[in-house]
């Protein structure tokens, strides 16, 4: 099996049984490139006395001996690091995690590989760390990496996590929550297994007697740091002296100092003061109250910066009026950014693992949280990486589902059996159908023929005619066959004011482009905004150019083989989507991508955003649509091709 069909499997036998959706979104595939995995798997597992069981309405399990086929997938995975990703990922954490040096020979003989794939892989490796900001030194003893103890941390923390996943284990001993960590293998390599007990025992022990509770990421980072932390102390004979600063740090606090005294008993050894340093961030962070600077540094000006956060709320009702805030948004965010804010002043970062799912799912939010984080970062000196956007990003997905348009049809009930019963048809109505009806008035026929109509639909008790919306005659307690006959009208109704998604009257061919010649970000932006101000869709290229060059800057737009650049709605003259189309892929930013969606919408459509972006999100899920969109050689043949996609034609 290959890595994407043993991460496939290896889901389905933790959840037991699932859907094709929760696979998708676990994997960050279409549903269709799903089903072609579990196409490929059927055959495999079959030879295992395994069958994959595929039923609508029922679910995706296995069937047979599971035992065998665990027992396949974990002599698989022990060999997971031979993978171009797993040996690239171990270089990685030995680099982070050792100040030696290392020469490609050396790396090459504990991979168990020849040392030109070692240097392919390096290539990669290198790239990777000079995008955290950690250089590379080689010389002629081999190769090590320049970086703070902070860089070394953080970087080893960030990618550790990206394990942790499904990887940790918790269970009931005795009447205590005990939990373990599965490391990959070639980690279990990097941090040896006493290390690893010792932390988890020790973590065990710290929470029995602190009576603290951690949530599965407060226990992550805290464990993590541990590991690393006790790594570092094994190898300090070996490594440079640590470049942490402790002069000014005194304070401890009593959770500290117990965790210290668990480690020490347990390990025998004393931990450093800049290890205790570390610690204590960790542990401010993890536990359930406001953080305040004085807990973690001494600072002369305390008051002053404590006062800072106090004009939070303050701050948000400024840079927020264009979306007129609510109280639930402005409190929920005041909370969550004064907390953050803290906790970068102290230098703690957080990794969040669904940033890619939000940035891809939740676009209009993410790009509330972007055109915020400018601000933030000017008004309290902090740094918003786009794990924190993406956390902020949630928040203001809630304020846009709060306060979503009610799809509900509108209903009018008339009764003539008296107030009582129509009182009780309503109630009935509204428990029945809360989800599609939404019952605006109880009325008589005499008030109903003497004023205007302006419901969707007419549920009345006695017949009614010549009316110009749908009436549905019932019972006054709604039987069986009064439902069936709403509900037939619902659907009508429905269908018939569905409205077409506007991303293909957006969507224009004139400014639709196929390229086969690569061109670089800033080719490819000046041949779009030059179209754009051809077909008087904007004014100023330069002015457009430049707000897209500011936007980038914050966060990139790039999504797979996707970049989605887009601007202030107050420079867009007339709303539209621009398509550039490249057979050969373009350097954006960090990233290659063969499709710009330049996102020109203006405040007029600002309520069809939503449907705009699910579409362009389903493009970006569907490999095989982009496969025939890169042979199009015309705009007309592309819209083509995109409209048969959506119909179910392709």
């Amino acid at each position: 099996m290959n890595e994407r069909e043993t991460e496939v499997v290896r889901y389905i036998l933790l959840q037991g049984k699932t859907h094709y959706e929760d696979i998708a979104k676990h994997m960050n595939l279409s549903q269709r490139t799903i089903a072609n995995v579990l196409d490929q798997i059927v055959p495999m597992v079959k030879e295992l006395d395994v069958k994959l069981v595929r039923r609508p309405n029922d679910g995706i399990y296995f069937k047979g001996d599971l035992d065998k086929l665990r027992n396949d997938l974990s002599l698989s995975s022990s060999s997971s690091s031979q993978s171009k990703g797993g040996r690239q990922r171990y270089i990685l954490f030995k680099l982070l995690l050792n100040s030696n040096s290392y020469t490609l020979q050396d790396l090459a003989d504990e991979l168990f590989v020849s040392r030109s794939t070692v240097e392919n892989d390096f290539v990669a490796v290198r790239k990777k760390l000079n995008s955290m900001g950690i250089g590379v030194e080689v010389s002629h003893q081999g190769i090590k990496i320049s970086a703070t103890e902070d860089q070394r941390r953080g970087a080893t923390a960030e990618l550790i996590s990206q394990y942790w996943g499904q990887d940790i284990y918790a269970e009931n001993e005795h009447g205590q929550l005990v939990r373990t960590i599965n490391l990959p293998p070639k980690l279990q390599q990097l941090f040896s297994k006493k290390i690893i007990t010792l932390v988890m025992d020790s973590l065990t022990e710290f929470i029995d007697k602190s009576h603290l509770t951690f949530s599965d990421y407060e226990f992550q980072s805290l464990a993590i740091h541990l590991m690393i932390a006790l790594e570092r102390i094994n190898n300090s004979s070996k490594n440079e002296p640590q470049s942490a600063k402790t002069s000014k740090y005194t304070g401890l606090l009593s959770e500290t100092k117990l965790l210290i005294k668990i480690l020490e008993q347990r390990y025998q050894h004393s931990i450093p003061l800049v290890e205790q340093k570390y610690l204590n961030l960790h542990i401010v962070a993890a536990m359930h109250k406001k953080i305040s600077l004085s807990d973690v540094k001494d600072e002369s000006d305390q008051q002053k910066v404590d006062d800072e956060f106090k004009n939070v709320s303050d701050f948000l009702q400024q840079k927020l009026v264009d979306i007129e805030p609510d109280k639930e948004l402005l409190e929920g965010l005041s909370l969550h950014l004064e907390s953050t804010i803290k906790r970068l002043k102290v230098g703690l970062n957080i990794y969040n693992p669904y940033t890619k799912e939000i940035r891809r799912n939740l676009p209009e939010a993410f790009d509330a949280a972007v055109r915020l984080q400018s601000d933030v970062q000017k008004t309290y000196d902090i740094v918003l990486n786009d794990d924190e956007l993406a956390f902020i990003a949630l928040h203001f997905e809630s304020f846009y589902e709060r306060h979503l348009t009610d799809k509900r049809l509108r209903v009018v009930v008339v009764c003539s059996s008296g107030i009582g019963t129509s009182q009780l048809l309503a109630q009935r109505l509204e428990t029945k159908f809360n989800k599609s009806l939404q019952v605006i008035r109880v009325t008589t026929v005499a008030n109903l023929f003497n004023s205007e109509l302006t419901e969707d639909l007419v549920i009345s008790t006695i017949p009614i005619s010549n009316l110009d919306k749908p009436v549905v005659s019932v019972g006054p307690l709604l039987g069986p066959a009064d439902i069936i006959a709403i509900q037939s009208v619902i659907k009508k109704l429905q269908k018939s004011e569905q409205p077409p998604n506007p991303f293909f009257e957006l969507l224009k061919p004139e400014l639709i482009i196929v390229k086969s010649k690569a061109e670089n970000y800033s080719q490819v932006m000046n041949t779009i905004t030059k179209k754009l101000v051809e077909n008087d869709y904007i004014r100023d290229s330069n002015q457009v150019l430049k707000a897209a060059d500011e936007r980038e800057a914050l966060a990139s737009t790039a999504m797979d083989n996707f970049a989605l650049p887009h601007v202030n709605p107050k420079l867009i003259q007339k709303s539209a989507l621009a398509l550039l189309i490249s057979e050969k892929p373009i350097l954006w930013q960090k990233s290659e991508v063969h499709f710009i969606f330049f996102i020109g919408l203006n405040n007029k459509v600002k309520g069809k955003m939503r449907e705009i972006f699910q579409l362009i999100n389903a493009i970006i899920d569907d490999h095989q649509l982009q496969s025939h969109l890169l042979k199009a050689k015309q705009s007309k043949e592309v819209i083509k091709i995109l409209k048969d996609w959506n119909k179910g034609g392709l």
